[in-house]
């Protein structure tokens, strides 16, 4: 196995860990195809922020019901992603 770059986050060591490896990044999931969404207020931004805050946390609270105290990803580690993880 070859890493490329350091560690991401305030943590750079871990003993005894249990790894979950990602093919591709841990971010919020992009869309495929280009489009337009029209939001009629800031009531309704807010929701679509907090409905991706909390996908994320879902997925983060599930890796480390696993066990694993350490995440490799093949892509990048979104700002929340990484905020759930620390």
């Amino acid at each position: 196995m070859v890493l490329k770059s350091e560690a991401v986050g305030t943590v750079k060591k871990a003993t005894k860990a249990k790894i979950a490896v990602f093919g591709a990044g841990v971010d919020t999931s992009a869309t495929e195809t280009k489009g337009t969404v029209l939001i009629n207020g800031a009531s309704q931004v807010e929701y679509y922020a907090k409905t991706e805050e909390v996908k994320i946390e879902e997925l983060i609270k599930a890796v480390a019901s696993t066990g694993a105290s350490v995440i490799v990803s093949g892509g990048t580690i979104g700002e929340m992603a990484l905020r759930f993880c620390e």
